[in-house]
């Protein structure tokens, strides 16, 4: 028999205790300002879109570990069916023996997208098992909770990793719920990772939480984007727009500014950009994303797509990503 350890893709960085617990981060964590990051380091060590795999004729999967009280669950996925899908609030350990798999199936664990995590174990146990390293594109995606997507049911319905595993891309999700404020650290680490995509969903944040105005946002954003495309000058950079939010659209917040007038913005830092010369920047128009109609059905707290508006998201977000990758 072979006990095999989960290796981990999808994160800046691992941190593992005394007593083996792992916990991770998705931003280097070198670059916070405590006391005015700790929100954004919360989510940061969130486990959207962390995952492990295994090749296996079958085994003891063994998966321990604690999570918060609003944490997501796991997905266990056999040759790209999921077969499993575990909570992972409080105390827990599953033992799961995996039978009658075909030879050398894929084993794939995804971890929790949502909620505060430590993992205690996380192996396979069998005849023939082998860690396996991901292949294809490396796809870097920023963005706020609607990139974070904590109203998906489980971490394979979230739109960006249906988005990779569609496009049979290495996903680095740095979706980070409420903090998507375009902080110097996300993009260093940004700058610090290898990426042959990157996207960027920004603005809804800045408008809910009134950071930027119409003085600070479009200066914000091009340094963003700038510090970005210096770290990778020929990486295809693709910037979305926000989604539509009907009640936000004409609302304006306490700097005075719409949803609409931050999508405006956003639009022409891009057009601005695109106009110096990058060729390799592209935009997506947020508001065609979702139609007003689906914003209605999709959306039950006039923010947040559901699981099902996730699934819409990807399936026009896919194509566009890959367009810009493939141009």
């Amino acid at each position: 028999m072979t006990l095999v350890a989960a290796q981990w893709s999808g994160m800046f960085a691992m941190h593992q205790s005394a007593h083996g617990a792992q916990s991770f981060e998705r931003l280097d964590p070198t670059g916070y300002l405590p006391p005015f990051t700790d929100g954004l380091a919360n989510r940061a060590a969130m486990a959207a879109g962390i995952r492990a795999a295994w090749r296996s004729d079958g085994g003891t999967l063994v998966l321990d570990g604690h999570g918060a009280a609003d944490c997501a669950p796991y997905d266990l996925l056999i040759n790209g069916e999921r077969t499993h899908r575990l909570p992972a609030i409080g105390a827990h350990r599953y033992v799961l023996e995996l039978t009658g798999l075909a030879p050398n199936s894929l084993v794939q664990l995804w971890l929790p997208h949502y909620g505060d995590l430590t993992i205690n174990q996380a192996t396979l146990d069998g005849e023939s098992v082998t860690s396996v390293g991901e292949e294809g594109p490396r796809w870097i995606t920023y963005g706020s909770s609607i990139t974070h997507c904590q109203q998906a049911d489980g971490p394979t319905q979230t739109w960006p990793t249906l988005v990779a595993r569609d496009n049979g891309w290495r996903l680095t999700n740095l979706g980070l719920a409420g903090e998507c404020q375009l902080d110097p650290i996300a993009a260093e680490t940004i700058a610090q990772t290898p990426a042959d995509l990157i996207s960027l969903c920004v603005g809804i944040n800045s408008y809910n939480a009134a950071v930027f105005s119409e003085r600070s946002y479009g200066p914000a954003l091009q340094g963003f984007l700038k510090a970005v495309r210096r770290a990778h000058p020929a990486v295809p950079l693709v910037v979305i727009t926000p989604v539509l939010s009907l009640p936000r659209e004409d609302k304006v917040n306490a700097v005075g500014w719409t949803l609409a007038d931050y999508r405006q913005a956003t639009a022409d830092v891009v057009r601005y950009l695109q106009a110096q010369g990058d060729s390799r920047l592209h935009l997506v128009d947020g508001a065609t994303v979702l139609t007003a109609q689906e914003a209605l059905d999709r959306l039950p707290d006039t923010l947040h797509p559901d699981t099902e508006g996730y699934a819409l998201m990807a399936q026009r977000l896919s194509p566009a990503l890959a367009a810009a990758l493939n141009s």
